[in-house]
């Protein structure tokens, strides 16, 4: 979704706008979707992508599935570990993300239902179900990752009522942006970094910086690197000068070339 479109208001974007223009109900969207035609919202905000859907089950009813791909430090140490995989551990790997995901969210549902007491003393989170999907034809390689949920459609559901909040806020959770992660142990790096080998996920995070790394990506074979633009194989932990030891008259010293990341 283009949050730059002039018609895109701030409630349209929290009742996903660009569905309820269209389509008023999802029961309203449902021919649409039996003609072929995919009814569907993509965004974020301040999160990980989310992606709302009309679906056909199996059955011939309609439902609405609420998706929430991971990100931050969880996208991070997921594309690391797939790389450390290699082709011959990525089978492996596939089915213990999944079944680190259900490990996570279970831990992380505690605090997503807290936020919401606040204002609903009575709200009981929604439990998504871990899933995968093929790679994205201009990402990393990496299948993608989440959690979704599929909300019965009948004659008088309406768009918010396909709508866990829970699930919603997770999106930001796992990100960290905002700081919901600081009392959330299973979203520091090391932390998750040790339940995702539980589930015998190779994931590994620098002992000086925390960030995910692998020394397997094919461009970088043999040196320990990050997915992030701004420090790639260059670890960002602080390194100072020997006191007295900075350059008089010129602009560079040794510390400008940084340090590798070391595996924990």
């Amino acid at each position: 979704m283009d949050w730059d479109d002039e018609d895109e208001t701030e409630e349209g974007i929290e009742l996903l706008g660009s569905l309820t223009r269209r389509f008023p109900a999802p029961a309203d969207g449902v021919k649409a979707v039996q003609a072929g035609e995919r009814v569907e919202w993509t965004g974020h905000i301040d999160g990980s992508m989310m992606r709302h859907r009309l679906l056909l089950t199996d059955d011939g009813t309609a439902a609405v599935e609420q998706a929430v791909f991971v990100g931050g430090i969880l996208e991070r140490a997921l594309l690391c570990a797939w790389h450390q995989a290699g082709e011959e551990g990525r089978e492996v790997l596939e089915s213990g993300v999944l079944a680190a995901l259900d490990t996570l969210h279970t831990a992380l549902r505690p605090a997503l239902e807290a936020q919401i007491r606040e204002v609903c003393p009575d709200y009981t989170a929604a439990v998504p179900q871990p899933f995968r999907e093929e790679p994205e034809p201009h990402g990393p390689g990496m299948p993608l990752f989440g959690w979704r949920l599929l909300h019965p459609v009948g004659p008088d559901t309406t768009w918010e009522e396909t709508v866990d909040t829970a699930t919603w806020n997770s999106s930001t959770t796992m990100c960290g942006w905002l700081g919901f992660d600081d009392g959330i142990p299973e979203l520091q790096p090391a932390e998750l970094a040790r339940l995702l080998r539980r589930h015998d996920v190779p994931a590994l995070c620098c002992v000086d910086c925390g960030s995910p790394i692998t020394d397997r990506h094919p461009r970088w074979a043999g040196v320990w690197v990050t997915p992030d633009s701004d420090s790639g194989p260059l670890c960002e932990a602080p390194r100072r000068s020997p006191a007295g030891r900075e350059p008089l008259l010129g602009m560079l010293a040794d510390e400008e070339f940084g340090t590798p990341h070391r595996p924990a």
